[in-house]
């Protein structure tokens, strides 16, 4: 029994059938049903290896983790990027396809175009926490297919260049209007990098939010950070110091949050009864904080399946949607209170 004789069945085409196998959206739901009726009552088991032969590809996906000797690296218990690796070896293996694992620095992708050139891998993706512009260029300019998971790593936007897109400002305005809605007027941001699109995304949805409702935007409540933990408890450093401290407080990220929580503990200053809080990303730490933090969950594990799937259709050349922008939803917890 092979996909001959399954279609022949099911009175379809090999590639109808083909298309089944490869999870494709554009088979007619009662289609597929009956397909893989047949299969099951005749225990028709893919060959795997056959239709690699067949269609000359690899079914492997590679996952370059491109590291930057300046920054943070990423390692398997990074807080953000850990889900989303576990949602892409997922997405994978759901699909019939493996993932192949590559880390490597910045300033040298010989490994990554080795695993292209040695017909390894039939695409990749790049997750880092730097910009890796000019290795998706000499990826794309030798004709081998990539994708980019976070939007900040490139310099321009290409749509032959699968990608998630989050929609920072909007969900920077989110956050911002909750405090709104809770009463406060003295809102506070904590910026990451000056030098990251999302960064000034979000600035610009907090600035459009305080707006929006007719409050003043204030420099003295915009302190400029990074995305890193130390910005957090600076901030508040700063603004106790300074005697203008916001009765709550936009966090870019949940790590400058985590670090503006310590600060405002040291510092004798109750949360949510003196500040309010919001982090943004959800990371999993943010259910265990003291108090637990109210944050803008990012849906990253979505992302990853999304830009897994669009690679998937790419490699095996089928139609396929671009993928619509993301947002970040409001998680409510404990960080957050009604101005008094």
């Amino acid at each position: 029994m092979d996909i001959f004789d399954i279609a022949r069945i099911a009175g379809v085409s090999r590639k109808t059938v083909q298309r089944v196998l490869n999870h494709s959206d554009q088979v007619r739901p009662e289609t597929r049903e009956r397909i893989l009726q047949i299969m099951e009552e005749h225990h028709y088991q893919p060959n795997v290896s056959a239709r690699r032969l067949v269609k000359k590809k690899t079914h492997t996906i590679g996952l370059f983790i491109i590291q930057d000797p300046q920054k943070h690296r990423i390692y398997s218990d990074d807080l953000f990027y850990s889900v989303v690796i576990g949602a892409m070896i997922n997405a994978c293996s759901e699909r019939g396809y493996n993932m192949l694992v590559t880390m490597t620095d910045l300033n040298d992708s010989s490994p990554v175009l080795k695993l292209y050139r040695e017909k390894s891998i039939d695409a990749g993706i790049i997750i880092s926490w730097s910009n890796v512009q000019s290795i998706v260029d000499q990826i794309t300019s030798a004709g081998f297919l990539v994708g980019v998971f976070d939007q900040n790593n490139v310099s321009r936007r290409a749509p032959e260049i699968p990608m998630p897109l989050l929609q920072n400002e909007g969900s920077a305005m989110v956050a911002t209007n909750h405090f709104i809605e809770l009463g406060h007027e003295e809102i506070g941001i904590i910026t990451g990098d000056e030098n990251n699109s999302a960064a000034m995304e979000r600035l610009s949805g907090y600035q459009k939010a305080m707006e929006a409702a007719g409050l003043p935007v204030q420099s003295p409540y915009i302190y400029k950070g990074k995305f890193i933990e130390e910005s957090g408890r600076d901030a508040v450093h700063h603004w106790i110091g300074q005697g203008t401290l916001p009765s709550a407080i936009v966090c870019s990220n949940d790590h400058i949050a985590f670090g503006a929580l310590k600060a405002l503990k040291a510092a004798n200053r109750k949360v949510p009864d003196d500040v309010s809080l919001i982090g943004f990303d959800n990371l999993l730490l943010t259910e265990y904080t003291s108090p637990a933090l109210t944050t803008m969950n990012v849906p990253r594990v979505e992302m990853a399946v999304s830009l897994v799937e669009q690679l998937i259709h790419g490699i095996e050349e089928l139609p396929y949607e671009n993928m619509s922008p993301f947002q970040a939803t409001l998680v409510k917890r404990d960080s957050c209170r009604q101005k008094k």
